[in-house]
């Protein structure tokens, strides 16, 4: 068994991780600062430290150099983790954080101890230093949320459409309402949903996300309500899921309109009773969780369809909020192309070009249809095809009805099929992406998801993303 020491004091969000660990088999020793623990322990007795940065002055640091330890900073900074780690510190992770973050670098920060040579003693080079540093700009890390709309928050935007969001978003963040988001691929309802956990009272506990089209279907049921030893093939231990890990905090459920029926009468269970049974269990255990979910579906008309559970529809439109598409917010196109060249800049190691009207006129000009995750994709291509220091216009490569060959817009028939199968419908063209749609919507009714993808030669997720982006929807059946 590992020994853990935490320092921290008794409001700090860090006190949560004795509960994280202790659950999954680590002693926990608790100390309200370095010098409370070195007068009533030994120190290196326990195989690491975990230290809140308001108990972690130079003075008390520079006695615990050769120990391993893990900073957390309730308010992170670059210069901050940097120094941090040029001090001693093996990994820097701003507060509040999630079990997952804290298990994982407590476990590799112990498996470099375990195999780490007795005589190397030499300082880590700046590189291995930042990479070591786990520094995130997003809403939920941060103690002082920065302004709605403001590159610092995640989110941004200044239109009117988007002032409509952030004002009905500030408002339902302070409740403990169940949410839906409802908005177009692409527009960013997942930071929607960070920004809720972040100006909530739970901000201080976990946000768990999950996507729930990237799972496959026999295996999404474990991951969010859990299994026991035994419940199916391959099930050689107890597993608590992903909602018990969010237990006190948000649970972001990605894609809701793809969970499958069975899992949706489990999900309607928790926020009925307030209570979740592992698989295989026979007892249930509470659980307080906020859950906030997104979709791009109707999920009105899969209710209709018998594709939804109606009950749990209706326990999910407690409150809705509306992503706008991109094109839909004027001049905030603009002011994401910027930010997001930037990005690309920095992540290709290229000089950051000016932004001329040329170019932004062929933004603005642009529908968007896959909104801020094309966008992006746009700008990376512009920055890696034109000349350092120029950004043209012609590299962005946007595809429009009007830019495709004439081999594309024709129209094959399949031929009809007797009245036992699949109805007649129309295959656009002859690419690889006309054979995708042809080959999903003709086996889809016969077919699970992930035999599907086993055909196709992807992987779930990959079938689920050229979903998004062919705008082929799921056929599901009971």
């Amino acid at each position: 068994m590992y020994h853990v020491m935490l320092i921290c004091a008794d409001n700090s969000p860090l006190k949560e991780v004795d509960r994280w660990l202790s659950r999954n088999g680590f002693h926990v020793n608790v100390s309200l600062s370095l010098e409370q623990a070195n007068k009533h322990y030994e120190l290196t007795d326990f195989e690491i430290l975990l230290i809140d940065a308001e108990q972690a002055n130079d003075e008390a640091l520079s006695k615990i150099h050769d120990l391993p330890y893990i900073i957390f900073d309730q308010r992170p900074s670059l210069n901050a983790a940097i120094e941090y780690m040029a001090k001693g510190a093996n990994y820097f992770i701003p507060l509040p954080t999630d079990p997952d973050t804290v298990l994982a670098q407590v476990i590799e920060v112990l498996e470099k101890q375990q195999t780490r040579s007795s005589d190397v003693t030499s300082a880590p080079e700046i590189e291995s230093t930042t990479a070591n540093i786990s520094l995130f700009s997003q809403p939920e890390k941060l103690d002082n949320h920065p302004a709605l709309g403001s590159p610092e928050s995640g989110i941004i935007g200044d239109s009117p459409a988007m002032h409509i969001l952030f004002d009905e978003l500030k408002k339902v963040a302070r409740t403990d309402a169940t949410v839906l988001i409802h908005g177009e691929s692409g527009t960013g309802k997942e930071l929607v949903a960070k920004s809720i956990h972040g100006l909530s009272k739970r901000k201080a506990e976990a946000l768990i996300s999950v996507n729930c089209a990237a799972i496959p279907e026999n295996l999404i049921e474990s991951e969010l309500f859990g299994h026991e030893k035994g419940a199916f093939t391959g099930a050689v231990s107890a597993r608590d899921g992903l909602i018990v890990a969010a237990d006190h905090g948000t649970l972001f459920l990605d894609e809701i309109g793809e969970l499958p029926l069975e899992a949706q009468a489990r999900l309607l269970r928790v926020l009925q009773e307030g209570e979740i049974r592992r698989v295989g269990a026979v007892t249930s255990t509470k659980v307080n969780i906020r859950l906030v979910t997104a979709t791009h579906r109707n999920l009105l008309q899969m209710v209709k369809n018998g594709m939804f559970r109606e009950d749990l529809y209706y326990r999910l439109y407690v409150m809705e909020l509306s992503v706008p598409p991109l094109r839909a917010r004027g001049d905030d196109i603009s002011a994401i192309a910027k930010i997001l060249l930037e990005k690309a800049c920095t992540k290709h190691d290229k000089p950051l070009p000016q932004y001329t009207k040329t170019f932004e006129k062929a933004i603005l000009s642009h529908p968007w249809p896959g909104n801020v995750r094309e966008l992006e994709n746009a700008i990376e291509r512009a920055v890696i095809l034109s000349p350092d220091g120029k950004l043209e216009a012609h590299n962005l490569k946007l595809k429009t009805k009007e830019s495709l060959p004439e081999t594309q817009t024709g129209t094959i028939t399949a031929p009809t099929k007797s009245s036992n199968s699949v109805p007649e419908f129309n295959i656009e063209g002859t690419t690889l992406d006309d054979y995708f749609k042809h080959f999903v919507k003709t086996h889809q009714h016969k077919m699970t998801e992930t035999q599907l993808a086993q055909s196709l030669g992807i992987s779930r997720k990959s079938l689920w993303e050229r979903r998004q982006k062919l705008g082929v929807p799921r056929k599901v059946t009971e």
